[in-house]
């Protein structure tokens, strides 16, 4: 009987460990995702809204697609969905000499539409095991 109870002990331990370890790989990659959508909102803000500015020359996008745990499908999809959704966020300065990227870029960026995007695009590439 003690063996028993030894044995169920260590399969919920393992069981713990292994959601447990679930849970942190899947919060990284919600991060990756975000962090990404980031990137591609102020490049795409910068690209129709202000081209003459110095961050055009940023290659973070190249992180996330090289180094990142993201799919390549996971970052086309939230490329297009960023491309379509964050100048919804879009903000007008009161200086017609400004713009408001930084602050449009984090208002997407802390939506709860993106989050949502996200966790659905992750969700659904659940098992995918790309990379």
């Amino acid at each position: 009987m003690k063996h028993i109870q030894m044995i169920t002990m260590m399969c919920v331990i393992c069981l713990t460990a292994s959601c447990t370890t679930q849970k942190v790989a899947y919060r990284e990659r919600f991060e990756e995702a975000k962090g990404y959508a980031l990137y591609a909102c102020i490049a795409h803000m910068n690209k129709f809204v202000d081209s003459t500015s110095v961050i055009n020359k940023d290659y973070s996008g190249e992180y996330f697609v090289q180094l990142s745990s993201l799919s390549l499908e996971e970052i086309i999809g939230i490329k297009e969905y960023v491309d379509k959704e964050c100048m919804n966020y879009w903000s007008i300065s009161h200086n017609p000499e400004g713009n408001m990227i930084a602050y449009s870029s984090w208002k997407f960026y802390n939506s709860k539409d993106l989050d949502n995007f996200i966790r659905k695009t992750l969700r659904k590439n659940i098992g995918n095991n790309e990379r």
